[in-house]
Protein backbone atom coordinates (compact mmCIF):
# COMPACT_ATOMS: atom_id res chain seq x y z
CA UNK A 1 0.00 0.00 0.00
CA UNK A 2 3.01 2.13 1.30
CA UNK A 3 4.60 1.31 -2.31
CA UNK A 4 1.72 2.33 -4.12
CA UNK A 5 0.85 5.90 -2.29
CA UNK A 6 4.66 6.97 -2.58
CA UNK A 7 5.01 6.31 -6.27
CA UNK A 8 1.53 7.97 -6.78
CA UNK A 9 3.68 11.01 -5.04
CA UNK A 10 6.02 10.80 -6.87
CA UNK A 11 4.56 10.97 -10.13
CA UNK A 12 1.98 14.21 -8.99
CA UNK A 13 5.48 15.75 -7.94
CA UNK A 14 7.05 15.10 -11.21
CA UNK A 15 3.92 16.01 -13.71
CA UNK A 16 4.13 19.58 -11.78
CA UNK A 17 7.72 20.04 -12.14
CA UNK A 18 7.39 19.18 -15.95
CA UNK A 19 4.39 21.77 -15.93
CA UNK A 20 6.14 23.99 -14.26
CA UNK A 21 8.86 24.07 -16.81
CA UNK A 22 6.75 24.16 -19.48
CA UNK A 23 5.19 27.47 -17.67
CA UNK A 24 6.30 31.26 -19.18
CA UNK A 25 7.39 34.00 -17.14
CA UNK A 26 5.54 36.53 -18.55
CA UNK A 27 6.39 40.25 -17.77
CA UNK A 28 4.11 43.48 -18.29
CA UNK A 29 6.09 46.79 -18.44
CA UNK A 30 4.04 50.33 -19.00
CA UNK A 31 5.64 53.88 -18.45
CA UNK A 32 3.81 56.72 -19.45
CA UNK A 33 5.09 60.77 -18.83
CA UNK A 34 3.14 63.55 -19.78
CA UNK A 35 4.31 67.16 -18.55
CA UNK A 36 5.89 66.64 -14.73
CA UNK A 37 3.92 63.15 -14.55
CA UNK A 38 5.14 60.22 -15.01
CA UNK A 39 3.73 56.59 -13.70
CA UNK A 40 5.74 53.40 -14.50
CA UNK A 41 4.31 49.69 -14.35
CA UNK A 42 5.99 46.34 -13.96
CA UNK A 43 3.62 43.08 -13.80
CA UNK A 44 5.15 39.58 -13.53
CA UNK A 45 3.44 36.27 -14.02
CA UNK A 46 4.40 32.70 -13.50
CA UNK A 47 3.13 29.48 -13.30
CA UNK A 48 0.13 29.88 -15.29
CA UNK A 49 -0.67 33.12 -13.35
CA UNK A 50 -0.51 31.13 -9.70
CA UNK A 51 2.47 33.44 -8.97
CA UNK A 52 1.58 37.24 -9.35
CA UNK A 53 3.64 40.66 -8.41
CA UNK A 54 3.22 43.73 -9.51
CA UNK A 55 5.22 47.03 -8.90
CA UNK A 56 3.71 50.74 -9.55
CA UNK A 57 5.98 54.04 -9.10
CA UNK A 58 3.33 56.24 -9.23
CA UNK A 59 5.24 59.60 -9.87
CA UNK A 60 9.25 59.86 -10.04
CA UNK A 61 10.64 63.89 -8.88
CA UNK A 62 13.89 65.32 -8.90
CA UNK A 63 15.09 66.43 -5.44
CA UNK A 64 18.23 67.41 -4.19
CA UNK A 65 20.46 66.61 -6.70
CA UNK A 66 18.75 63.03 -6.78
CA UNK A 67 15.50 60.81 -7.73
CA UNK A 68 13.13 60.46 -5.82
CA UNK A 69 10.28 57.91 -6.50
CA UNK A 70 7.66 55.85 -3.85
CA UNK A 71 7.28 52.50 -4.82
CA UNK A 72 3.77 50.14 -4.34
CA UNK A 73 4.10 46.75 -4.26
CA UNK A 74 1.53 43.79 -4.80
CA UNK A 75 1.95 40.31 -4.75
CA UNK A 76 -0.14 37.13 -4.90
CA UNK A 77 0.60 33.32 -4.93
CA UNK A 78 -2.24 30.64 -4.19
CA UNK A 79 -5.16 33.03 -3.51
CA UNK A 80 -2.93 34.71 -0.57
CA UNK A 81 -2.53 38.49 -1.41
CA UNK A 82 -0.03 40.72 0.02
CA UNK A 83 0.99 44.87 -0.07
CA UNK A 84 3.55 46.70 0.13
CA UNK A 85 4.87 50.64 -0.01
CA UNK A 86 7.99 52.06 -0.02
CA UNK A 87 9.89 55.33 -0.90
CA UNK A 88 12.83 54.98 -2.33
CA UNK A 89 15.68 57.95 -3.01
CA UNK A 90 18.53 57.49 -5.68
CA UNK A 91 21.85 59.88 -5.43
CA UNK A 92 25.39 59.73 -6.94
CA UNK A 93 25.99 57.22 -3.89
CA UNK A 94 23.43 55.48 -4.84
CA UNK A 95 24.92 55.01 -8.21
CA UNK A 96 28.61 54.24 -7.67
CA UNK A 97 27.18 51.64 -4.71
CA UNK A 98 25.54 49.88 -7.71
CA UNK A 99 28.40 50.60 -10.30
CA UNK A 100 30.62 48.87 -7.67
CA UNK A 101 28.52 45.91 -7.41
CA UNK A 102 28.17 45.44 -11.36
CA UNK A 103 32.30 45.55 -11.49
CA UNK A 104 32.40 43.22 -8.37
CA UNK A 105 29.99 41.03 -10.27
CA UNK A 106 31.59 40.79 -13.35
CA UNK A 107 34.98 39.61 -11.81
CA UNK A 108 33.02 36.83 -9.72
CA UNK A 109 31.82 35.29 -12.39
CA UNK A 110 33.79 34.06 -15.61
CA UNK A 111 32.21 35.56 -18.65
CA UNK A 112 29.24 36.72 -16.90
CA UNK A 113 28.67 39.51 -19.69
CA UNK A 114 28.39 36.78 -21.98
CA UNK A 115 26.12 34.59 -19.91
CA UNK A 116 23.52 37.80 -19.67
CA UNK A 117 23.93 38.51 -23.52
CA UNK A 118 22.67 34.77 -24.16
CA UNK A 119 20.12 34.91 -21.23
CA UNK A 120 18.42 38.07 -22.72
CA UNK A 121 18.31 36.28 -26.13
CA UNK A 122 16.03 33.35 -24.77
CA UNK A 123 13.35 36.27 -23.93
CA UNK A 124 10.79 37.05 -26.44
CA UNK A 125 9.03 40.30 -26.66
CA UNK A 126 5.43 39.75 -27.71
CA UNK A 127 4.12 43.49 -27.79
CA UNK A 128 6.37 46.95 -28.41
CA UNK A 129 4.88 49.84 -28.58
CA UNK A 130 6.10 54.11 -28.37
CA UNK A 131 4.23 56.69 -28.35
CA UNK A 132 5.09 60.45 -28.47
CA UNK A 133 3.23 64.07 -28.88
CA UNK A 134 5.26 66.58 -28.66
CA UNK A 135 4.85 70.23 -28.99
CA UNK A 136 7.03 73.31 -28.30
CA UNK A 137 5.15 76.18 -29.12
CA UNK A 138 6.72 77.00 -32.35
CA UNK A 139 6.35 75.11 -35.22
CA UNK A 140 9.64 74.55 -36.84
CA UNK A 141 11.53 73.37 -33.78
CA UNK A 142 8.16 70.94 -33.05
CA UNK A 143 8.97 69.66 -36.67
CA UNK A 144 12.75 68.91 -35.79
CA UNK A 145 12.34 67.84 -32.53
CA UNK A 146 9.60 65.07 -33.91
CA UNK A 147 11.78 63.94 -36.99
CA UNK A 148 14.39 63.68 -34.16
CA UNK A 149 12.38 61.71 -32.17
CA UNK A 150 11.60 59.48 -35.32
CA UNK A 151 15.43 58.46 -35.58
CA UNK A 152 15.82 57.83 -31.71
CA UNK A 153 12.45 55.49 -32.16
CA UNK A 154 14.32 53.53 -34.61
CA UNK A 155 17.37 53.19 -33.02
CA UNK A 156 15.93 52.42 -30.10
CA UNK A 157 13.93 49.54 -31.55
CA UNK A 158 16.61 48.03 -33.64
CA UNK A 159 18.46 47.93 -30.60
CA UNK A 160 16.43 46.15 -28.69
CA UNK A 161 15.90 43.28 -31.41
CA UNK A 162 20.16 42.58 -30.77
CA UNK A 163 19.37 41.64 -27.60
CA UNK A 164 15.88 40.03 -27.16
CA UNK A 165 13.34 38.05 -29.44
CA UNK A 166 10.86 40.15 -31.42
CA UNK A 167 7.82 38.21 -31.88
CA UNK A 168 6.38 41.38 -33.25
CA UNK A 169 6.51 44.35 -35.42
CA UNK A 170 7.44 47.33 -33.29
CA UNK A 171 4.30 49.94 -33.21
CA UNK A 172 4.80 53.45 -32.57
CA UNK A 173 4.05 57.34 -33.59
CA UNK A 174 5.36 60.75 -33.18
CA UNK A 175 2.59 63.43 -33.19
CA UNK A 176 3.63 66.48 -33.82
CA UNK A 177 1.87 69.42 -31.82
CA UNK A 178 1.77 72.69 -33.45
CA UNK A 179 -0.65 74.75 -31.32
CA UNK A 180 0.52 74.84 -27.68
CA UNK A 181 3.16 73.04 -25.57
CA UNK A 182 3.05 69.27 -24.49
CA UNK A 183 5.22 66.43 -24.00
CA UNK A 184 3.87 63.04 -23.79
CA UNK A 185 5.62 59.59 -24.05
CA UNK A 186 3.81 56.23 -23.88
CA UNK A 187 5.61 52.61 -23.75
CA UNK A 188 4.39 49.47 -23.54
CA UNK A 189 6.18 45.93 -23.77
CA UNK A 190 5.29 43.12 -23.32
CA UNK A 191 8.07 39.88 -22.55
CA UNK A 192 8.36 36.10 -22.16
CA UNK A 193 10.50 33.58 -21.56
CA UNK A 194 10.04 29.97 -20.59
CA UNK A 195 10.88 28.54 -17.24
CA UNK A 196 12.60 26.03 -18.61
CA UNK A 197 14.83 27.70 -20.91
CA UNK A 198 15.35 30.12 -17.89
CA UNK A 199 16.05 27.23 -15.35
CA UNK A 200 19.21 25.91 -17.87
CA UNK A 201 20.78 29.47 -18.00
CA UNK A 202 20.67 29.17 -14.20
CA UNK A 203 22.46 25.71 -14.43
CA UNK A 204 24.94 27.30 -17.44
CA UNK A 205 25.60 30.08 -14.64
CA UNK A 206 26.24 27.43 -11.70
CA UNK A 207 28.89 25.69 -14.13
CA UNK A 208 31.50 28.87 -14.48
CA UNK A 209 33.42 30.09 -12.19
CA UNK A 210 32.10 32.05 -9.30
CA UNK A 211 33.92 34.08 -6.22
CA UNK A 212 31.04 33.40 -4.14
CA UNK A 213 32.04 36.02 -1.29
CA UNK A 214 32.51 38.49 -4.02
CA UNK A 215 29.28 37.85 -6.13
CA UNK A 216 26.74 37.46 -2.54
CA UNK A 217 28.33 40.86 -1.72
CA UNK A 218 27.34 42.45 -5.11
CA UNK A 219 23.75 40.10 -5.54
CA UNK A 220 22.87 41.59 -1.76
CA UNK A 221 23.87 45.42 -2.75
CA UNK A 222 21.72 45.05 -6.18
CA UNK A 223 18.95 43.28 -4.52
CA UNK A 224 18.99 45.88 -1.77
CA UNK A 225 18.53 48.49 -4.45
CA UNK A 226 18.14 52.51 -4.10
CA UNK A 227 18.37 54.09 -0.55
CA UNK A 228 15.07 53.97 1.57
CA UNK A 229 14.13 57.32 1.70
Amino acid sequence: MAFWFWTGAAAVVIILLIAALLSSIRIRVRYWRSGQLDQLVIVIRALYGVVQTQRTIPTITLRSWGIFYEEKAKSSMAGQNKDGQDKRFIDNGTVRRLWNATKSLKLSIDHVKEWSIRTLRRVECTRWRMDVRIGTGDAAMTAVLSGLFWTLMGCVNGMASQYIRLRTHPHGKVEPVYNGKEFTFVWEADFRIRASELALSMIGLGTRTVRVRQALRAWKTWNAGPEHA
